[in-house]
């Protein structure tokens, strides 16, 4: 459990930067002291699920996202890590760029659906 816990560590942290908030405010969000925060962070407490499911809620991130890698490990996961790396790699995108590529892939794949439901 020594390595579920360094790495939903450093998944909070990399969600946390990702969202561009200090530790301090994310302490004060969470309504938690700054020392209890940084000890999620540090990976030497580890975080309730509750906190885990707020963390998640302020920095925009599913809650999977912080313990995908661990199912995978595991043998545990369906596919959602893929799902997981793509919500991760157009969380990089700017906005409207985002917006417009979710767009298109949505067409694409509902074209792809339509060809292969098609009668033969």
């Amino acid at each position: 459990m020594e390595i579920a816990k360094s790495q939903i560590a450093s998944k909070i942290r990399e969600a946390r930067e990702w969202k561009e908030l200090s530790q301090v405010v994310m302490a004060k969000k969470l309504d938690i002291a700054r020392q209890t925060y940084l000890d999620l962070e540090s990976g030497k407490t580890e975080p309730r699920i509750t906190t885990l499911l707020k963390i998640a809620l302020l920095t925009g991130r599913p809650l999977e996202w912080f313990i995908g890698d661990i199912m995978v490990e595991q043998g545990q996961d369906n596919g959602s890590h893929y799902w997981q790396q793509l919500s991760n790699l157009y969380g990089k995108l700017p906005e409207p760029l985002q917006t417009e590529m979710l767009k298109s892939h949505l067409n694409q794949v509902q074209a792809c659906i339509d060809y292969i439901s098609a009668p033969k």
